[in-house]
């Protein structure tokens, strides 16, 4: 719909004249008006396109916002993920590492071997005045090697007594049958002088050569030895109590203790000869041993018991 242009009447599009003042329609008009409703539609085709591009835009956008929440909430809960984990191994670890402190702590409190304080109430009572002939600090004959080690680790060197070899624990010393086993317990104090241990203990009620024999009850079943080298104690034995040197003794040759054996086959045997262990029979002792070179007692001297007399073991059943 248009207008004339001199009386404003309404027109059609297609008319040359106006109906009201008859006045000739120009073309610039009607191009004018064409034009305008051209612009119209162009307008009208360009809302609609800029509606739905805005439209797609902020589904686009509502669309990776959505992703992007996503992705961030995944993060999030992969770092509380390992945030867990992270804290549950500290846990194990750190526990782990007191247990470890702990048995670490106990080894080395056995690191140097038996610590013994030879003056203490403590051993007066249990080693010097009660027999403890088969073993002490928790090692006993019968035990076997890695059982010491268990108790208190390496050996720390050893030390040659009366023709056998015994190895240092600490204050402890060892000596091991053929098979590993412990055979003999004896106490190696360290940096203790004669002087001292008989300030302590008193004097002896004997002495053979280097060795102090504490033997005051006859009755009580055990000795204790102390074998003194270059003015210092080198070891300790609580043995089988020995006999009586009395000169009113008519049986002053009877042998009547393993220890007393030893120390007689120790008397005939070489230096460089190393004594393993004494068994008991009921005429007589066989006490094995070997010689310098070798790693086996498959040597013995047969000890009677009645007179103290000795011979070497042939090899055959011992008639004990």
């Amino acid at each position: 719909m248009k207008y004339c242009t001199d009386c404003g009447h309404k027109i059609n599009n297609n008319q040359s004249f106006c109906n009201n003042c008859r006045t000739k329609l120009h073309d610039s008009q009607s191009n004018q008006q064409s034009n305008h409703n051209k612009n119209a539609k162009v307008r009208g085709v360009n809302n609609r396109y800029t509606y739905h591009y805005r439209d797609n835009n902020q589904h686009k956008r509502s669309g990776f916002g959505k992703v992007l929440i996503a992705i961030l909430a995944v993060i999030i809960l992969g770092l509380l993920v390992y945030g867990l984990y992270f804290a549950y191994h500290q846990f194990k670890s750190h526990n782990s590492s007191n247990v470890t402190t702990q048995s670490s702590n106990t080894s080395d409190d056995n690191a140097h071997g038996a610590q013994i304080d030879i003056f203490s109430d403590t051993f007066d009572q249990s080693y010097i005045k009660a027999p403890s002939k088969d073993g002490y600090a928790e090692i006993y004959n019968g035990m076997s090697r890695s059982g010491v080690g268990k108790k208190y680790g390496q050996s720390n060197g050893t030390i040659y007594l009366q023709g056998s070899t015994y190895e240092k624990y600490g204050d402890l010393s060892v000596m091991y049958d053929e098979y590993d086993d412990v055979s003999q317990v004896i106490i190696t104090p360290s940096n203790i002088t004669e002087d001292d241990y008989i300030e302590h203990y008193g004097e002896p009620d004997d002495r053979e050569g280097h060795i102090f024999i504490y033997d005051a009850y006859k009755d009580n079943d055990f000795s204790v030895l102390v074998t003194i080298k270059d003015g210092m104690v080198l070891a300790i034995e609580n043995v089988d109590q020995l006999p009586s040197n009395s000169s009113d003794d008519s049986d002053s040759n009877e042998v009547s203790s393993k220890s007393e054996a030893r120390a007689i086959a120790n008397d005939v045997l070489d230096s460089s000869d190393w004594i393993h262990s004494v068994d008991e029979g009921e005429f007589s002792y066989r006490v094995n041993y070997g010689r310098e070179n070798e790693d086996r007692a498959h040597r013995a001297i047969i000890v009677e018991k009645n007179d103290g007399s000795i011979s070497e073991w042939d090899g055959d059943e011992w008639d004990y």
